[in-house]
Formats: C-alpha cells, sequence, structure tokens
C-alpha cells in the first residue's frame, strides 16, 4: 500500500490505512460505475471517497513503475488547482494498492462538497436564471482555469458542480480532475474547451459571446467557431461509437 496524505489532514491516517479493508462495507455509495463513490463520515468530517477500477494488465505496469495511477493524479492536480486559486474539493489523500509487483486498485480521497446543480441540470432545459448561469460560466473558466494555465481535459457537463450564493451570483466548482494538462491557454485553445459540455447552437452563443468579451474579440466569430468545435466534438464522439459497435458486432 502506498499513501499520500495532505499534511493538513494528517490525523486521518487511520481512517486511510483502513479503507481499502473497509470501502466496500462502510459508507454511502452516492455513484457505481466504472468507478464508484462514496461518502464517508469520520472525525466530523465527510470524506468523499473514489475508488478507481482494476486497470489492464498495461496499466497495472504502467500506474506502478511509469505513470502513476488516476488517483495519484487526481490528488496532485487537486493541489495544484487548489494553490493556483481555482475550485476543487479539498484534497486529502489517494491511496495505490499493489499485488504480486503490480498496480491493483486506487482511491482518490478529498472533503466531500455540497453543490446545488452541475451544468448538465440545465443545458437543454428551460432552468431558471439559465443565460446568468452560463455567462457566469464563461468567466469562471477563464478568470480561474484558462489564466491559470489549467486545461481540464475532461470538462463536460457533469464534472462543473455549481452553488447559488446570493444577489443571482453562483460559485464554480471542477471534478474528475485525474486528466489535466497545465499548459498555455490560448484564445482558441480556451474557447475549444467548452465544446466538451454539448450544449445547443443557442446555449454555446451565450457563452462564446461572454468569453469573447472578456478577452476583447469579436463575438460573432467567437459564436462561429465554438459552434464549429462543439459539431466536431460530436461528430468524433459519435464515430467512436459507431467503431466500438463494430467491435463488439465482430466477436
Amino acid at each position: 500500500m502506498r499513501i499520500k496524505v495532505n499534511p493538513k489532514y494528517s490525523q486521518l491516517k487511520p481512517f486511510l490505512e483502513n479503507l481499502h479493508q473497509n470501502f466496500d462495507k462502510e459508507g454511502k455509495s452516492i455513484y457505481k460505475g466504472r468507478n464508484e463513490i462514496r461518502v464517508f463520515e469520520y472525525k466530523g468530517l465527510k470524506l468523499n471517497v473514489k475508488s478507481f477500477k482494476i486497470p489492464h494488465l498495461i496499466n497495472k505496469i504502467a500506474y506502478a513503475y511509469l505513470r502513476g495511477s488516476k488517483a495519484k493524479h487526481s490528488f496532485e492536480y487537486a493541489m495544484k488547482i487548489r494553490a493556483c486559486g481555482a475550485e476543487t474539493p479539498e484534497p486529502i489523500a489517494n491511496i495505490e494498492i499493489f499485488k504480486n509487483g503490480l498496480f491493483n486498485r486506487s482511491y482518490y480521497i478529498s472533503i466531500h462538497q455540497d453543490y446545488d446543480f452541475t451544468i448538465r441540470d440545465l443545458i437543454g432545459f428551460d432552468f431558471p436564471d439559465k443565460e446568468n448561469i452560463l455567462r457566469q460560466f464563461a468567466v469562471f473558466t477563464y478568470e480561474k482555469l484558462h489564466k491559470n494555465n489549467i486545461h481540464h481535459l475532461d470538462y463536460s457537463r457533469g464534472n462543473i458542480l455549481i452553488t447559488r450564493l446570493e444577489n443571482q451570483q453562483y460559485d464554480f466548482s471542477i471534478v474528475d480532475i485525474n486528466r489535466m494538462r497545465f499548459e498555455k491557454m490560448d484564445y482558441i485553445k480556451g474557447l475549444r474547451n467548452f465544446a466538451q459540455i454539448w450544449a445547443s447552437d443557442n446555449e454555446l452563443e451565450i457563452i462564446a459571446r461572454e468569453y469573447a468579451k472578456i478577452n476583447n474579440r469579436n463575438e460573432e466569430e467567437a459564436t462561429r467557431l465554438l459552434i464549429e468545435f462543439d459539431k466536431k466534438h460530436k461528430e468524433n464522439i459519435e464515430r467512436k461509437k459507431k467503431f466500438k459497435k463494430r467491435l463488439k458486432s465482430s466477436k
């Protein structure tokens, strides 16, 4: 077992050392798919624990000796994101389990963050104060992420948590952060980042115009570009789905 802990939460070491044995028996499961997320309460803290699926053989070797696990990346990236002044749930630790010299399983532990809704809840729906939220989302993305050279490679609907504040203001936080790059985000790359939220042309236009405005760029051109990026993204996803479907049918 290999554990890396945020020094602020060193008192949680006993919980972390026993987590692998207790994960399936304790806590409350709030998501179960390819990975599983469970919420635990320990010493007055609400802890969010993400268990990543056991990888295939090649990644068992890679995660053990070459590039580190998704849990390790999540922890390290969260520390860096928060140091930049952007929001993601506060990281506590990552745990990596090894078996017979190979990587086996990993966990990423953070403070559980309550929120009101995600971008998924408003895209495609008649949602209260929707235009204002999308404009603030564009500003958050630029001011907190892109200006700080943070490139979320899985910037999809469910990975942006939103909390209502007073006076029609909103707080944004990013999750599912094991796929990140810390690199210069020029205007075009930043605009392209929004294509992953799978929005309608009208919704993309609201975001594009606000992003162009804060970058002192042409709003019409930004709208055209983002809709074009969105179309290509959707075509790529559909192409991959069809390819996987053909592979399954050929077996």
